[in-house]
């Protein structure tokens, strides 16, 4: 019987001196550029491509993972605050039920806070420094944060990584009334995008790694021009980021 761990020790240790030998890939951001990690609308390319920035990206566009957040649908805009579209506009949002018009208080799209004991994927690639506005300009109400040390799976050379949460006054949970709150059709069609690029244990990983949802308030929302929308706050916002 002790001839099963005497000759179970050594392949203990060749497991164990092969996991501590496998070299961590390198990750290099270019000169000019940042790199950046989507866990939203940007895991998708076709939208980075077609919708954010109405060209081709040339880049890395990675699988990767974050450690120390947890993703959840708790980013609330208000919307009596104007909101730019992807088309550089501002509307109003309401849904039509059975005939009749709501303007939902609130429109929910992703978030991460912070957990020590949870790891999420999303996508790594890099952004020129230039195209930083675009972003944040389509991140409004968030945060861009340094999360360089949280990449899992490379070693980051060249410069920063970035990632995007949510500002405190903006941070709430969702209820089960559409009346109140709302997750845009279009904006979970975004995420569906990005399963459809990755595969289904790319999906299977984010929902394993995102607090979940009713589903009863993903609707289709409708939009009408906002003329003279008042922009101050939206303003403020602009100015936290920095360049």
């Amino acid at each position: 019987m002790k001839l099963i761990p005497t000759l179970m020790l050594p392949a203990f240790l060749l497991l164990l001196f092969g996991s501590c030998t496998e070299k961590v890939k390198t990750f290099k951001i270019p000169e000019g550029h940042v790199g950046m990690f989507g866990y939203g609308s940007l895991m998708s390319r076709k939208f980075i491509e077609s919708g954010l920035l109405d060209k081709n990206y040339e880049g890395p566009f990675l699988p990767a993972h974050l450690s120390g957040y947890k993703r959840s649908w708790t980013f609330a805009w208000p919307t009596d605050l104007p909101l730019i579209n992807a088309d550089g506009n501002y509307y109003k949002d309401y849904i039509l039920v059975e005939g009749d018009t709501i303007y939902p208080k609130f429109l929910y799209y992703l978030n991460i806070r912070e957990d020590p004991n949870s790891i999420i994927n999303g996508v790594l690639y890099i952004v020129p420094k230039a195209d930083l506005p675009i972003y944040d300009g389509w991140e409004l109400g968030y945060e861009r944060f340094d999360v360089t040390d949280l990449i899992k799976d490379y070693s980051i050379e060249g410069g920063p990584v970035f990632a995007y949460k949510t500002l405190p006054d903006f941070v709430a949970e969702a209820v089960d009334d559409y009346t109140l709150n709302i997750i845009e059709l279009s904006y979970y069609k975004i995420i569906q995008d990005a399963f459809y690029y990755w595969g289904k244990e790319f999906e299977a990983e984010y929902h394993k790694s995102t607090e979940p949802v009713d589903a009863t308030i993903i609707m289709e929302n409708q939009k009408i021009p906002w003329i003279d929308p008042p922009l101050e706050k939206v303003e403020e916002l602009k100015s936290n980021f920095k360049y």
